[in-house]
């Protein structure tokens, strides 16, 4: 090991595909420029693990690694837990600090990123070679399996493999991706609503749950493998089933024209695309709330291409597509209709 280590790892914005990647679909974050650092030094006042973040104002200390807190920290020691059980090291005596400056609890993947960077640090503390692959399957493990959060693997792969001027355009069945130039002449806004959400005690885990029987009642692996809604029996799923499996084959279309939008530089096809996104979202899939939907509808009313929430929605921020030179007065206007609303 050595006196100390420092990682680094960044959000991300996802622009289509929502809910798509615990359904092997595809979808498109973009890597933000905000992100995660953790650092982690030797621990001289105790055989502890000592952890903090800026964002809380608790410090966390334990000597054991089995059982989760149910906070912020289970991220850490989840990390902690997974590093000591597949390369057999003893983890004792450090400190881990974490500093952000990425928002917590809007949907701009603050637990990945976090996950992520906690385990930079703890492989170059202890000297351990691990893989872009690797860490990112290390971080989905650590959220999944020891955290709880259902979710697919998107946030990890964004942040481990993303850039914040590409998108990264990833089939979520087998991994592989590409990075897509962003349009030229407009721009992705971020804009916090400022209701939080934390997926842990929201209904994310149920809608995972009703992807999976509808699934199981159509018998196939996953609902992306229907490539049109309008060939499924909806007599054979309940009322929601075929709501959420409704969302899960439109979106997945979506965000393969979202490519060959962003491709060919159809940047008005590509918001008229993230507005029928986030009407899935919120009558379909219904995961969306009262200001996300009020944010989405200013911003088409103030000239945006379109809007969407991003993220599992039940709070957190929307994502929209302006024109540049229209940038500056658009936020104006939304922040005079919404007072809650920031940029990102």
């Amino acid at each position: 090991m050595q006196n100390n280590a420092v990682g680094k790892s960044f959000g991300r914005v996802n622009l289509l595909g929502e809910h798509l990647d615990y359904n092997g679909g595809f979808v498109m974050p973009l890597q933000l420029k905000l992100g995660v650092e953790t650092k982690i030094t030797e621990n001289k006042q105790s055989n502890k693990i000592t952890i903090r973040s800026n964002d809380y104002d608790d410090i966390f200390e334990t000597n054991r690694l089995e059982s989760k807190n149910h906070h912020w920290s289970d991220f850490a020691l989840g990390s902690c837990k997974y590093i000591r059980d597949k390369y057999q090291i003893d983890i004792k005596d450090i400190n881990i600090d974490i500093s952000s400056d990425l928002p917590i609890g809007i949907g701009l993947s603050s637990s990945a990123a976090m996950n992520v960077s906690i385990l930079k640090s703890l492989t170059k503390y202890f000297k351990i070679e691990m893989s872009k692959i690797e860490l990112a399957n290390a971080a989905f493990d650590v959220e999944n399996k020891f955290v709880g959060v259902g979710g697919g693997i998107m946030d990890q792969y964004a942040s481990v493999f993303g850039e914040s001027n590409k998108a990264l355009y990833l089939n979520t069945l087998n991994n592989e991706y590409e990075k897509i130039p962003l349009f030229n002449s407009s721009t992705f806004l971020i804009i916090d609503t400022g209701i939080k959400r934390i997926l842990e005690k929201s209904d994310f885990n149920k809608k995972k749950a009703l992807c999976i029987s509808a699934a199981k009642k159509l018998k196939i692996d996953f609902l992306t493998n229907i490539s049109d809604i309008n060939i499924i029996d909806s007599k054979l799923l309940n009322k929601n089933e075929y709501k959420v499996t409704k969302h899960v084959v439109t979106e997945n279309i979506r965000a393969k024209n979202g490519k060959d939008a962003l491709i060919s530089n159809n940047y008005k096809y590509f918001g008229e695309l993230m507005s029928q996104s986030h009407n899935s979202l919120a009558k379909d899939f219904e995961v969306s709330i009262n200001e996300l939907d009020t944010i989405v509808r200013l911003c088409n009313e103030y000239g945006a291409y379109g809007a969407k929430l991003t993220g599992a929605g039940f709070g957190g921020a929307v994502v929209t597509l302006i024109k540049n030179d229209k940038v500056e007065e658009f936020k104006k206007n939304i922040v005079k209709r919404y007072n809650k609303a920031k940029f990102i």
